[in-house]
């Protein structure tokens, strides 16, 4: 019996296990109702520019109008996935509103081969009619993947909200276990040694490590290359987790201080 479930575990090189949540049926249908009204709408105004533009007073072989108006009807009738999937790193309006986003089986972001054979075998997903064979193959398949998913290796993930530079000043609350907002900072943490590229890391982790298989495995990983910066990788033999909440704390002190100068 076919084992369905809606995770994707990614075995990285680090040996690290993590898990993608499989975007399900109904998102993936709303991102494709979404896509398909705005392919609509594309449609719509391009014949009506062509309409407007039609040469007047030519036929037969010589109309090679309607030529053109059909290449282009095609070329954005299928080209608008590949396009915005290229550009988007595997996601298109509808799939961006849905919070959404092609990538690989293996974990790793969607290749451009991997688009073009996944977008060429879209066509066969409208057979017989009305996207029926593709409708069919996102309930049959384990992954809910089309023909072209399969084809092209690749999986639909729901993404979820990355922690950025910007989302951090905005929303620093952190769920601490290992740090009371009374304990001291220890002296060896000097984030003037870390960047703000290492503080997303961090809180990144401390936000979503309640969801992630082997969490440990990447705060252990973490916290020896912040050892590093913080030159104390010889001397740090304690919880990975608690020096990353120590200096994720660490920053949050230094902000407090910032504001009150102001």
């Amino acid at each position: 019996m076919q084992s369905y479930s809606d995770h994707l575990a990614i075995d990285t090189p680090e040996n690290i296990l993590l898990s993608a949540e499989i975007a399900g049926f109904g998102s993936r249908f709303m991102a494709a109702l979404m896509d398909y009204i705005l392919i609509a709408l594309l449609l719509v105004g391009i014949t009506w520019l062509f309409t407007q533009a039609r040469p007047s007073g030519i036929s037969g072989s010589a109309d090679w109008f309607p030529a053109v108006y059909y290449i282009v009807i095609f070329l954005i009738t299928w080209g608008y996935h590949l396009i915005f999937e290229l550009l988007w790193n595997g996601q298109t309006p509808g799939k961006r509103r849905a919070g959404i986003r092609v990538i690989q089986s293996n974990g790793l972001p969607v290749t451009v081969s991997a688009l073009l054979i996944r977008n060429i075998i879209r066509l066969f997903d409208f057979l017989p009619m009305l996207y029926g064979l593709g409708l069919v193959m996102l309930f049959a398949t384990r992954r809910t993947q089309r023909l072209g998913d399969m084809a092209a290796r690749t999986v639909v993930i729901r993404e979820h909200r990355h922690v950025t530079v910007q989302t951090i000043k905005e929303d620093m609350r952190i769920h601490y276990l290992h740090v009371k907002p009374t304990d001291p900072i220890p002296s060896f943490i000097q984030i003037e040694l870390l960047t703000e590229d290492d503080r997303y890391r961090v809180v990144d982790y401390l936000r979503r490590r309640g969801k992630i298989v082997n969490s440990d495995n990447i705060a252990n990983v973490l916290a020896r290359k912040l050892s590093v910066k913080l030159e104390i990788e010889r001397r740090y033999t304690g919880n990975a987790d608690r020096l990353l909440e120590q200096i994720a704390r660490a920053f949050e002190l230094a902000d407090h201080l910032r504001d009150e100068d102001r």
